[in-house]
C-alpha cells in the first residue's frame, strides 16, 4: 500500500483527544496539509496532527522497549 499523509482536528468545542476528525487523507504535499488546516481552522478546529499510514500493523516493540520514567 503506498502511503497516506492522514490529517487530523479537534472540532470546535471540544478538548478530548478522541473526539478528533480525520479531515483529509489525499494530501501529496506540505501544501495540501496547510490549505486543510486552513479551511479546518476556519471551520472552527484545532489542535492538528498530520501522520501516515502505510497499511502496515504498528511495530510496538519500539514503544515498549523505551524507558518509564
Amino acid at each position: 500500500m503506498k502511503p497516506q499523509t492522514l490529517v487530523y482536528g479537534i472540532p470546535k468545542g471540544e478538548t478530548e483527544r478522541y473526539t478528533e476528525a480525520l479531515l483529509a487523507e489525499t494530501c501529496k504535499t506540505r501544501e495540501d496539509i496547510e490549505r486543510i488546516i486552513e479551511a479546518a481552522s476556519q471551520a472552527g478546529f484545532h489542535s492538528f496532527r498530520v501522520t501516515t499510514f502505510d497499511g502496515s500493523a504498528p511495530d510496538f516493540r519500539k514503544t515498549l522497549a523505551r524507558p518509564v520514567h
